[in-house]
C-alpha cells in the first residue's frame, strides 16, 4: 500500500519550485508513489516554463493555493513567499490531521521570509509540532550510514545549552527510542549520545551538564527501556573522527550543528529530516533555500528524491505494526 504523500512547494523564491518540478518529471518515479503537490498554479507554471520542462499530471495530483497570481521574485526574501510557505505546510497539516493523507513531504522554506509572512515559527519542526497538537517532537536526520536525533531545534547557540534538562532529554530521546523501533525497523536499538562540553566536561574542569544532568538522564533511561543500549555521553570530536556512530543505529546531538555539520558531511545528498513523534509522516530535504542558486536551473533534487522514498518506507513500517 502507497502512503499517499503531500508535497509542500517550500519558498516561492528558493529552490524548492525547481527540485519539485525536476522530480515530478521523473515519470517512472513517480508512478511508484502517490504524490499531490500542494501550490499555487502559477509558481508551478513559472518555474516549468523557465526550466522548459513539460509536466505530465497524470501520475500526481495539485492542490492549489493563495492567489492566481502570486509574485515570483526568485531569490529574495519576501512576505508573499512566506505566507504562500506557511499556507501550504498548514493545509497539509490539516489534510493529514484529518486522515486525507498520510505523509507530508516539505520543500525547503526561509524561516525570515515565514515570519514577514505572518507565521510566527523558527521552522517547520515547530511549526509541524503547534499545528498538529503533538504533545512532542524531535528533530531527526535519516541517512544511509548515520541517523541523527536532536534535544533542541533551532535556538541561538548561547541559548542550546540551558535548554538542557532532564525533562527534556527523557522526552526526546523516548521519541528516538520509539521511533527507531516503529519508524526505522530496529527491533534493539543502540544510541550513541554526545556530550555538550568539549572533552565531555573533562570530569567537570569545563562544564558539569554531563555530571549533573545528561548522564544521569540516561541512566534512568537505561532502567525505562530494557532493550536499548544506551551509551554515556561521548566528546563529540573523537566520536565523528573514530567513527563510532557506526555502532549506532541512531547519535544524538544536544544541538543543532554539533550534529548537522558531521550528518551532512557524511550522509551527503542522501539526507533526509524527519520530525519523529507526529500522528503522520514527515520528511524533507536536507539542505534550504539556496536562494544563491535559485532559477539558475541547477539545484540538484537528489535529497527531496530521497526525503520521498523515506516517508513510504517509514509509512509502510507504521502499518506493519
Amino acid at each position: 500500500m502507497k502512503a499517499r504523500i503531500l508535497i509542500t512547494i517550500g519558498d516561492i523564491n528558493g529552490i524548492g519550485p525547481e527540485i519539485v518540478i525536476k522530480t515530478l518529471k521523473n515519470e517512472r518515479f513517480v508512478k511508484k508513489y502517490d504524490l499531490t503537490v500542494i501550490s499555487p498554479l502559477n509558481v508551478l507554471e513559472h518555474y516549468a516554463k523557465a526550466l522548459k520542462i513539460r509536466l505530465w499530471a497524470d501520475d500526481f495530483n495539485i492542490i492549489p493555493i493563495a492567489a492566481k497570481n502570486v509574485k515570483i521574485k526568485t531569490g529574495y526574501v519576501t512576505a508573499e513567499s512566506g505566507f504562500v510557505s506557511g499556507v501550504a505546510i498548514a493545509e497539509a497539516i490539516n489534510y493529514c490531521m484529518n486522515d486525507d493523507y498520510d505523509a507530508i513531504v516539505t520543500a525547503p522554506i526561509s524561516k525570515e521570509a515565514l515570519n514577514l509572512g505572518g507565521f510566527r515559527f523558527d521552522g517547520h519542526t515547530e511549526m509541524l509540532t503547534a499545528l498538529s497538537g503533538a504533545k512532542d517532537t524531535c528533530m531527526v536526520m535519516l541517512g544511509k550510514d548515520i541517523n541523527m536525533g536532536f534535544a533542541s531545534t533551532h535556538p541561538p547557540l548561547k541559548k542550546a545549552a540551558g535548554l538542557i534538562t532532564d525533562k527534556l532529554l527523557q522526552s526526546k530521546i523516548s521519541i528516538c527510542y520509539n521511533s527507531l523501533k516503529l519508524d526505522i525497523g530496529v527491533k534493539k536499538p543502540r544510541m550513541g549520545v554526545l556530550a555538550l562540553n568539549p572533552h565531555a566536561g573533562d570530569g567537570g574542569l569545563i562544564g558539569d551538564e554531563e555530571i549533573k544532568i545528561i548522564n544521569p538522564a540516561l541512566k534512568k533511561l537505561r532502567s525505562k527501556y530494557k532493550d536499548l543500549f544506551l551509551s554515556d555521553a561521548y566528546p563529540a570530536d573523537g566520536y565523528f573522527a573514530s567513527k563510532t556512530y557506526g555502532k549506532f543505529d541512531m547519535t544524538f546531538a544536544m544541538y543543532h550543528d554539533q550534529g548537522f555539520i558531521p550528518f551532512k558531511m557524511i550522509a551527503g545528498l542522501s539526507g533526509v529530516n524527519f520530525t519523529a513523534g507526529l500522528k503522520f509522516v514527515r520528511t524533507s530535504p536536507d539542505h534550504g533555500t539556496a536562494f544563491d542558486i535559485a532559477g539558475k536551473g541547477i539545484a540538484n533534487p537528489a535529497s527531496l528524491v530521497e526525503a520521498i522514498k523515506a516517508a513510504d518506507r517509514i509509512y509502510k513500517n507504521r502499518i506493519r505494526k
